[in-house]
């Protein structure tokens, strides 16, 4: 695959296009400040600025409430799917948001197919930006996710001075390039060894705070935690599931059926697994009753060998977002360096 330049000057008018095709969801920063993806409506609504929004890719695709399927009882029983299949431009994106993404796609589009995900993912096209400022928490680089990718988007896009560098990366990236062809021309040599420049300015900019990811998978797919390890974080958890709902690739959900006379619909809500109620069988039983097997059992299906094995990597994107809205201290980074230490500092 080539790399392209767009000009500084063409970026508004690429962004137009796209928005006459397509719902575009770009980073957006609120009237409070706050940095969001949402659709935009002009190409003046979408941010460049550095950091990471609040919310991941994953409401997009799937949406934290959504109307699966509708049916009636009227004379006899109908049941029909409810599909999104309206094309989406995510524009923008961010590395570890992109790399989330595939996480998803293992879970909805392995065995078990969801034809709800699949369809939102199949209209999708993926353009990232590359971080050149890491945000505080962020530690993608301990989960291959980032500051700059090597696969997994469409186009990858990355500022440089003399306009944004555009990186193909799938047929569909060739086709959206080569639908605009007019407003991009080739990059010189220059433009790419700008770009690995900045790549390797941007790794250097994390400083010394890690997860121990890798040192974590060993110890938990080898049984060599110590139970004082899941006792100590349960202590800490509060159980409000914000790192579920915040993380890129957290896919835990249930369904409800809704009734108005003979008519309903049946809806998928987002769920956690650190819920005490997650596990719960019809019976009553629950055999994650308690905090700290909730815990083993997340965190094991995070960064276990058997889940990377399965789907060619972990399932944490390492954006920070757990760290950022964790009431005490039992988010990813903490629970990985207390499971590699074998206790919590």
């Amino acid at each position: 695959m080539t790399s392209r330049l767009l000009v500084h000057g063409k970026v508004d008018e690429f962004v137009g296009r796209l928005l006459k095709s397509a719902e575009v969801i770009a980073p957006h920063r609120t009237p409070g400040g706050d940095l969001l993806y949402a659709s935009v409506d002009t190409a003046a609504d979408v941010s460049w600025d550095p950091g990471i929004p609040m919310e991941s890719l994953k409401r997009f695709l799937m949406p934290q409430r959504e109307t699966i399927l509708q049916f009636s009882k009227n004379g006899k029983m109908s049941v029909s799917a409810v599909y999104d299949d309206k094309p989406k431009v995510f524009l923008a994106a961010r590395c570890c948001d992109v790399t989330g993404v595939s996480v998803l796609d293992a879970m909805f589009g392995g065995t078990y197919q969801d034809p709800y995900y699949l369809m939102r993912r199949g209209q999708s096209t993926f353009i990232a930006l590359t971080c050149q400022q890491p945000d505080t928490n962020c530690f993608c680089v301990c989960g291959d996710a980032g500051p700059f990718l090597k696969k997994g988007y469409d186009q990858q896009w990355t500022w440089l001075p003399e306009g944004m560098l555009v990186e193909i990366g799938s047929e569909q990236g060739q086709r959206l390039a080569d639908a605009h062809a007019d407003l991009l021309v080739p990059a010189e040599l220059e433009h790419i060894k700008r770009r690995h420049q900045l790549a390797k300015e941007a790794e250097g900019r994390f400083g010394d705070f890690r997860a121990y990811v890798a040192g974590a998978m060993r110890k938990l797919s080898m049984e060599e935690v110590e139970s004082e390890v899941w006792e100590q974080l349960a202590d800490h958890c509060v159980d409000c599931g914000g790192c579920a709902f915040l993380c890129p690739t957290c896919s835990c959900f249930t369904t409800t059926d809704r009734f108005d006379g003979a008519e309903g619909i049946r809806e998928r809500h987002w769920d956690a697994c650190s819920y005490s109620c997650y596990a719960r069988e019809a019976s009553g039983h629950n055999p994650r009753a308690h905090r700290k097997t909730r815990l083993h059992a997340r965190f094991f299906h995070k960064l276990s060998h058997q889940w990377a094995q399965r789907n060619a990597r972990h399932a944490c994107v390492c954006c920070g977002r757990c760290l950022t809205t964790c009431l005490a201290w039992a988010h990813m980074p903490a629970a990985a360096e207390a499971i590699r230490r074998g206790a919590m500092k």
